[in-house]
């Protein structure tokens, strides 16, 4: 850093020259061309949204800047649904402000298309399911006896509600868990994962001996030792 600066100092283009070989640049991994697609058509429609997008860009490379970065949050989360686009639209015509959402902000808006797409609850609405379960249980000799609207319900209350127990989450840590879980099962789905049906727990049940059989078998051993 000491050796930069004083090259740009004294303008010492050889000095700088050096330097750039030493620290070559980082090759970026190859973005989906879907991912191109989409943004240069949402790129139509964002320009129209916000009016004040372009005022903020000054020249070409701040435009590539901010094109790498879409495209890139659009690759990362797999924005390519139209539905998702849409719900993303949505919202950005609802906002107050005429300058454009960061590329995380958009996607957050995206995202929410995807629970209702798979007809999956929010975060909030799969953490009150979970304690109504967790209220309930006790009175269903099985969890696959419990009153399920769906076979993403059994696997996301059951799959929150024990870590619940085994970590002993507070509320807080509770939520995360439930947008942990929503989002690892979206993902499932959007690689065309299909959700399995509720898997019965086997339960084994101890008969205990009568007493005779149990006199029996303690005079075996006994006198298997004898015998040793």
């Amino acid at each position: 850093m000491k050796q930069l600066a004083q090259a740009i100092k004294h303008r010492d283009a050889v000095q700088l020259s050096l330097i750039a070989q030493s620290h070559p640049e980082k090759k970026h991994e190859p973005i989906p061309q879907q991912a191109v697609d989409v943004f240069n058509d949402l790129f139509k429609q964002l320009r129209a949204t916000f009016p004040a997008m372009m005022a903020t860009i000054k020249d070409q490379e701040q435009l590539n800047e901010l094109r790498r970065q879409w495209v890139k949050a659009i690759a990362e989360n797999h924005i390519y649904h139209s539905d998702q686009i849409e719900a993303g639209m949505k919202r950005a015509r609802k906002h107050e402000k005429p300058f454009l959402p960061s590329p995380g902000e958009f996607i957050s808006w995206c995202k929410e298309a995807e629970t209702k797409r798979y007809g999956l609850p929010d975060e909030r609405e799969l953490f009150d399911s979970v304690m109504k379960f967790r209220a309930n249980r006790f009175k269903y000799q099985s969890i696959e006896e419990y009153p399920w609207h769906s076979n993403e319900e059994y696997w996301l209350v059951s799959a929150v509600s024990s870590q619940m127990t085994s970590l002993n989450l507070s509320v807080t840590d509770a939520l995360k868990t439930c947008k942990r879980e929503l989002t690892k099962l979206i993902k499932k789905l959007n690689e065309g994962f299909i959700v399995p049906d509720p898997i019965p727990q086997i339960i084994h049940k101890h008969i205990p001996a009568s007493k005779e059989v149990a006199l029996n078998h303690i005079a075996n051993l006994k006198a298997m030792l004898k015998s040793g």
